[in-house]
């Protein structure tokens, strides 16, 4: 056998299933963004979101500030970060700490990657 033969793909089941955006999460996610992101920043964001530039249009300094931006401060929106995670997800807030490792950053690339919400941001990077 060759080494392609050899490799199994493996695809793991995510230990969550999210709901779509709806106009409750609107201020919940501004407060994130407007505590985690300096407005230029936050802009940005929202923009690649939205796909209105690429990550090459901005930049990858950009993209390593706004990466950078949230390491820093997200401490400052744990508890509010881990509500919005619970009522998109119905797994209650205390116990997601304790979920696999990994599943933190998952539901929210989730979140920010899905085409369905798409059209939220969008109307977020109005408030900016």
């Amino acid at each position: 056998m060759s080494e392609k033969e050899n490799i199994i793909e493996t695809v793991e089941e995510k230990p969550y299933s999210l709901r779509e955006l709806k106009d409750r999460d609107l201020f919940p996610i501004l407060d994130i963004i407007a505590t985690v992101l300096p407005d230029d920043l936050a802009d940005v964001f929202v923009q690649i979101v939205t796909k209105e530039k690429s990550v090459n249009e901005v930049g990858g300094m950009v993209v390593y500030k706004i990466v950078i931006a949230v390491l820093k401060n997200m401490s400052k929106v744990q508890d509010d970060l881990y509500a919005l995670l619970s009522d998109m997800a119905g797994i209650p807030a205390d116990e997601i700490p304790d979920m696999p490792f990994g599943t933190t950053p998952s539901m929210i690339w989730d979140i920010v990657s899905n085409a369905k919400n798409a059209s939220f941001f969008k109307v977020l990077s109005k408030s900016f």
